[in-house]
Formats: C-alpha cells, structure tokens, sequence
C-alpha cells in the first residue's frame, strides 16, 4: 500500500506571513494536528499546536515559529516506511511532495487506518498461534491455510520462541478447516481466537 492511497489530498495549509493566532484557528477549526506552511507554493515548514503553546504575543508570525525543513515523503512511498519515519522522528504528520509540490499529508492517524486495513482486524477473522518444527514453516502454514481455502491476512514469526511460533491472522469460514489443515501439516495449534468481528 502506497502513502498516495492513504493520504489526505485536501491540505489545509498557512502562510509564513499569517498571525500564529490564525494557524490556532485553523487547527482548532479544522480538527488538525499540523499546518503545512506554504509560500509561492512550495512548503517552507510546518506548524503544530506543540509550536504554538504559549506563543505570545499571538501576533508573532508563523514564519518565525514554525518548524523550517520538514520531514517529507513522497507518494510512490510505501505507507510501513511512512510509519517508520513518523516513529523515528516522534512527529505527527509528513507532508506529501511529488516533484516539490505539497499533494497531500499522512498523519499517524492515516497510517494507523493503512495497519488496520491490511492486518485485517476489521473483517471476520481469526488470530492464531502455531508452533511446529522443520523447514519453511511460513510457507508450509500458509499452504495449509489456502488448502482449507482460507487466507492469510497476515503473518508472524517468533524467532526467540522454541520451537518457533507463528501468530497469523486468517480469514475463513470455518476456522476448524485451517485448524485440522495446520495439524495435518505437523503444526501444533496453541490459541484460536475469533476477532469481534467474527459472527
């Protein structure tokens, strides 16, 4: 999955000229975090309720209590990597440059919605916890998985674990059928849970 798939393409952003009180309206107004700042159409820097805090007076400038040369990304990026780098740089929001020009932001929260999606919590599924012994067992257990036609949403291996364990989660009919289906293949099922989601 690609940031452009998960990005907000509408941004609100600020001036560096405009009052800080101004970019506090708007991120009160708007229910945003971060203000993309924007001069002549190309982004300068950004501003947060954390850069405001105690700004006085509020006439100040946002230009002069912004954040100069942020973290960017690009649309072609792939949304684990937007993830990383919202966590290694502990902020909130990249805003999104194609060929310099701001096309949309990814925020934690939109990243959060991209782990949701493709973790497949959301649907009816079940969460697992295998253990087994030899070669390839990723492999094995999802084949095992696609005999009971079931798939898998996504996958785990715990490596500190002896014998290794895998967590996964599935999504089929009938979670009996990937049980008997992993047994058959060796692997030993240690917790079946069905997500809330699961009638």
């Amino acid at each position: 999955m690609l940031v452009r798939d998960r990005m907000t393409r509408r941004v609100i952003t600020i001036d560096p000229a405009q009052p800080a009180s101004e970019a506090s309206r708007l991120l009160v107004r708007h229910r945003i975090r971060q203000l993309p700042v924007v001069r002549d159409g190309q982004l300068v820097g950004i501003i947060t309720h954390r850069d405001l805090r105690g700004v006085r007076p509020p006439t100040r400038l946002v230009g002069s209590v912004m954040t100069a040369k942020p973290f960017t990304i690009g649309p072609d990026a792939a949304v684990d990597e937007a993830a990383r780098r919202l966590r290694t740089y502990k902020i909130g929001g990249l805003p999104v440059l194609d060929h310099k020009q701001l096309v949309g932001i990814i925020t934690v929260a939109d990243v959060l919605d991209a782990f949701v999606t493709l973790s497949g919590v959301s649907e009816a599924t079940y969460h697992l916890a295998v253990t087994g012994r030899g070669q390839a067992l990723e492999a094995r257990a999802r084949r095992a998985v696609e005999r009971a036609h079931g798939e898998v949403k996504w996958l785990h291996r715990q490596r500190r674990a002896r014998p290794p364990e895998l967590l996964m989660r599935v999504k089929v009919k009938r979670v009996d059928d990937v049980v008997t289906a992993l047994e058959a293949d060796d692997f030993e099922v240690l917790r079946v849970v069905a997500s809330p989601h699961t009638g």
